[in-house]
């Protein structure tokens, strides 16, 4: 693989954030102070993974987070959040401070390795990871990168009861358990892809106290 290209929004010298020169090493960085002048080159430049430091712009980032994802629906983001997330932020990660290099380094490569022909079968689902789709006997699906992120997990692991925590790790890149809110709201999206009657689930169950669990015939995976 060709080095992958970066697009870092935020301020690159700040004191204490030394991942910008991290970053330099290993991909083709590219830094803008803004989220309006990252739409532009993101289009211009095509980067393989947009990284929000709304820590070094002193601003939660939500709103331009949701812009990204919006203008650049293609672009996977990593969200660098001084705090509490809205519950519709549409991050494909987020990194809540005090956090190393690694950790970010790790957040990206996952995001950039993904290839493009990767598809899960779960039952009679079926879900096309990079392109995030969702095929069932009834329809397919555009999901949301937070939406197919938290399928991949449970597709990955039928049968099996994920707790909170769990899938907060898997999917938001945290360990944050003040405020769940935004796993109820991604869940019940799920369920409105998944099940004839969302509010009736039969194949994504809630298990009381512990998480969720997704409980259908499995024919492996392609």
């Amino acid at each position: 693989m060709s080095t992958a290209r970066v697009l870092l929004i935020g301020r690159s010298q700040v004191k204490g954030a030394s991942f910008p020169a991290s970053l330099k090493k290993r991909y083709e960085l590219l830094i803008v102070p803004n989220g309006k002048q990252a739409e532009t080159l993101a289009v211009k430049h095509k980067p393989h993974v947009i990284v929000l430091d709304a820590v070094s712009l002193r601003t939660p980032g939500d709103r331009i987070c949701r812009n990204l994802r919006e203008s650049l629906p293609d672009i996977p983001v990593i969200h660098i959040h001084p705090g509490s997330p809205s519950e519709d932020n549409p991050a494909d990660a987020l990194l809540f401070q005090p956090f190393t290099a690694r950790k970010l380094l790790n957040s990206i490569e996952r995001l950039i390795t993904l290839t493009d022909d990767e598809i899960i079968t779960c039952g009679p689902f079926s879900l096309n990871i990079p392109r995030r789709t969702l095929i069932s006997p009834q329809q397919e699906s555009q999901l949301t990168p937070k939406v197919a992120l938290l399928l991949e997990a449970f597709f990955r692991q039928p049968g099996v009861t994920l707790d909170r925590k769990t899938l907060m790790e898997k999917v938001w890149q945290t360990d944050y358990m003040g405020d769940t809110r935004t796993l109820d709201v991604h869940i019940r999206w799920i369920r409105q892809a998944i099940e004839a009657e969302p509010g009736k689930p039969r194949f994504l169950r809630t298990i009381r106290g512990i998480g969720y669990c997704l409980d259908v015939p499995t024919n492996g995976k392609h």
